[in-house]
């Protein structure tokens, strides 16, 4: 790992991930560190720019909704991370399978709205070229 990339992780980490975390470890770090309303602020702002996107349709609204589509994603699924942190033994998380199920489908719609984000990006990109 080159010095730029691994001073990036670090960045976008926490001093007590190992160098080789996974994007996985990174962001369940970062979301931990996040406090609930900014998470929040995430999950509404996301849905608010996908709204005005899909109702205005500018040229290349579909990159911008589906931008921020992973916004309020990856907010969605951060704070269920947060509700998911491991507790003492006998205390349990209230509603543990819901918020399982909400951050599992969080990751698909995040992941979802990245792949629409690059395909629109490229659609927007070669447009031009193309036709």
């Amino acid at each position: 790992m080159g010095p730029h990339r691994a001073s990036c992780m670090m960045s976008l980490g926490s001093a007590d991930l190992p160098p080789n975390a996974t994007l996985a470890e990174v962001l369940s770090a970062r979301a931990r560190r996040t406090p609930r309303d900014r998470l929040l602020v995430d999950i509404v702002g996301g849905l608010l720019i996908v709204s005005a996107a899909a109702w205005a349709r500018p040229k290349g609204w579909v990159v911008v909704a589906a931008a921020a589509g992973c916004l309020a994603a990856y907010g969605l699924w951060a704070l269920a991370e947060v509700h998911l942190l491991e507790r003492p033994w006998p205390e349990r998380t209230p509603h543990e399978a819901a918020w399982r199920a909400i951050q599992q489908a969080a990751a698909l719609l995040g992941v979802t709205a990245f792949v629409l984000f690059l395909f629109a990006a490229l659609g927007v990109g070669l447009g031009r070229l193309i036709s």
